[in-house]
């Protein structure tokens, strides 16, 4: 295996910055630059590690097995690639599409940094975003400014306060770090509690995604939460400091996925599951 692809592979594994997302785009990118000057056993060998190098997250995995299956179709490696992120890149326009009939003009309060999230506000402009901070790194600060950039109003908040503010929203619009066949939303921890305050005050919950983020039922980890180190909360030894960063919020809880191919309902992922099941298979086994 090429070094840049092992560098690319760490590289993804260590990132605790972009989302899911942007980390598939970046995989592809790794695997576009080695793909001219490469054996087929090398550019599966190669796809392989990138696509492991974040179980949690579906995109990634799904991303690369897409790249594969292009090639098995007849696309040389280099156009197979490309095809892939070319699915990627344009799926915010379909996203945006189904955006504008459900998403509200006036308040929309959304949580973590999603690239997919800010590609659609930043499209159909709501009057006005709520942001959280999305402790312990803050990625939520990350989202403000890049909404505010956008032109939209911010206010900004922590997260014990999502539950009152939730009430002043007309809709919450999360991103996605994978969607389980089941419909389940996994997502940066705290997306659930906000799915709670939603439900209560009868606000609806949707995830913005593209389906790509849809996990197939073989891959080895569809939902192991992952941990990050202790220090990011708290540096005191004498306590038992846990950093959970994932979650898997149920599907009762989510009102509908927007999504490029339009709004689809949480029970109604399965036969993305199973498309992502067949490229999972045509790669890893």
């Amino acid at each position: 295996m090429k070094a840049s692809i092992r560098s690319a592979v760490k590289e993804i594994r260590a990132d605790r910055d972009r989302g899911a997302r942007e980390l598939a785009l970046a995989a592809l990118k790794a695997l576009h630059a080695v793909s001219a000057h490469t054996t087929e056993g090398e550019f599966r060998e190669s796809a392989r590690a990138l696509a492991l190098a974040r179980p949690m997250m579906a995109a990634i995995l799904n991303s690369l097995a897409l790249a594969w299956s292009r090639h098995l179709a007849g696309s040389d490696p280099r156009t197979a690639v490309r095809e892939a992120i070319e699915t990627i890149e344009i799926a915010p326009e379909g996203i945006a599409l189904a955006g504008r009939s459900v998403v509200p003009a006036d308040t929309v309060m959304t949580y973590s940094y999603s690239s997919t999230v800010v590609g659609l506000l930043s499209r159909i402009r709501p009057r006005r975003a709520i942001v959280s901070e999305a402790r312990p790194l803050g990625e939520g600060l990350k989202l403000a400014r890049a909404l505010r950039s956008s032109g939209l109003a911010v206010t900004f908040i922590t997260e014990a306060q999502m539950g009152l503010f939730v009430h002043e929203a007309d809709a919450v619009v999360v991103g996605a770090d994978t969607i389980l066949p089941s419909g389940e939303l996994v997502n940066k921890i705290g997306t659930r509690l906000l799915a709670l305050a939603a439900k209560d005050a009868k606000i609806p919950f949707y995830s913005v995604t593209e389906t790509l983020k849809v996990a197939a039922p073989s891959e080895p980890q569809p939902f192991a939460p992952e941990e990050g180190p202790a220090s990011e909360i708290c540096a005191a030894r004498w306590l038992e400091v846990r950093n959970v960063y994932l979650e898997a919020t149920p599907r009762r809880l989510v009102t509908g996925y927007i999504t490029e191919d339009g709004l689809i309902k949480p029970g109604r992922m399965r036969p993305y599951a199973r498309t992502a099941e067949k490229r999972w298979r045509a790669l890893m086994l």
